[in-house]
């Protein structure tokens, strides 16, 4: 349930906050949805970044097709708040998992992602026990050496596999160039992405040649998506992190809005050059690297501890104090606001409202 604020200031919030500029996040999701309008791709999001049914609406409501989710527990999530369409961008194994997305496919549009022809039976034999015909869609590994099947005719003995099981509904492809989006040079990037977008393509094109249908081809991420959004043949992208964004990703040039930001308060300082934050590990991802501070200029994360974030003070920085308030923005929001229940959410100096997380630590 969203809870509302009618008279508190970002600056008296209680910290560490992980705060979401609602302005910058509403024009994030509109640039994007103005990119996609002449474009045959539409946008299926990823909802694994913000977790939370109150921004995949906004991004519905926008000209979104669907959601997408990493696992089964997030689709759960955004099935509860009323959304039917979702595309589960990973593969579903076990009795316990199979039987929780047949539950979900009674109620939802679900479609799952397949890269096996084992997999794919027992989902078809669990199906038909239901009464019902799950949507499933080919996932092929165009050069991530993560999950999926390889291009070509591995996919199209896969692909001839499903149409003969009578549980399963052949929808497509999809393929995520994700080892391109964070290429720095923008020429190599295109030129990555391409490579993989050529692969998908031809693979779906290979399907088609066989006499089956193939509605779906998707793929696409944040740091792609001028690459595979134009890229004919593509009909969805499952760009995430455009909405909130981090400093990954504006560190190779992407320039969406920072909606996303922590603000912090400083417990501890010692000269005019070292300060401490109360927020660490447990607050504030590093796997991307630290995160930087946006407020007070001038200042550094030296490290980051488990409830402590250590500032250190560069040429021009002003010193801090006891009681100071520091705003950072993540080096990685997908895994930062995995970390948090809720956003508080913002507009201007004021908070708005507190977006619950709901998704937070759905990874079953």
């Amino acid at each position: 349930m969203t809870t509302r604020f009618s008279s508190v200031l970002k600056s008296e919030v209680e910290t560490p906050a992980l705060c979401l500029n609602a302005d910058a996040l509403e024009r994030n999701i509109a640039r994007m949805a103005a990119f996609l309008a002449d474009k045959p791709a539409g946008l299926r999001p990823h909802a694994k970044t913000h977790k939370c049914p109150t921004i995949a609406w906004k991004q519905l409501e926008a000209g979104a097709i669907g959601i997408t989710c990493a696992k089964l527990g997030e689709a759960e999530v955004m099935a509860r708040a009323g959304i039917k369409d979702i595309l589960i961008a990973n593969q579903i194994i076990g009795g316990a998992k199979i039987a929780r997305l047949l539950a979900l496919a009674s109620e939802t549009r679900v479609i799952t992602a397949v890269e096996d022809a084992a997999q794919a039976a027992q989902l078809s034999e669990a199906a038909c026990a239901r009464g019902l015909r799950l949507r499933t869609i080919i996932e092929v590994d165009v050069g991530m050496g993560r999950c999926g099947v390889l291009p070509g005719e591995s996919a199209l003995a896969l692909a001839r596999q499903i149409a003969q099981l009578p549980g399963l509904q052949f929808e497509g492809v999809m393929g995520y160039e994700g080892h391109a989006v964070m290429v720095v040079d923008p020429e190599e990037r295109r030129r990555v992405a391409e490579a993989s977008m050529a692969q998908l393509i031809e693979t779906a094109e290979l399907i088609r040649s066989s006499g089956l249908p193939v509605n779906i081809v998707s793929a696409g991420g944040t740091g792609t998506c001028e690459v595979s959004g134009c890229y004919p043949g593509v009909t969805e992208l499952q760009c995430g992190s455009y909405a909130t964004m981090d400093a990954k990703y504006r560190s190779v040039g992407i320039d969406y809005e920072p909606a996303l930001t922590l603000v912090s308060t400083v417990i501890s300082v010692r000269g005019s050059d070292h300060a401490v934050i109360d927020a660490g590990v447990k607050a504030l991802s590093n796997d991307f690297g630290m995160p930087e501070v946006i407020s007070p200029m001038g200042w550094v994360v030296a490290r980051l501890s488990e409830e402590h974030g250590i500032l250190e003070r560069r040429e021009g920085g002003e010193a801090l104090h006891r009681g100071d308030r520091v705003e950072l923005l993540p080096s990685h929001g997908c895994t930062t606001i995995n970390l948090h229940d809720a956003y508080t959410v913002t507009r201007g100096d004021w908070v708005t409202a507190l977006w619950p997380i709901a998704a937070r630590g759905a990874v079953r």
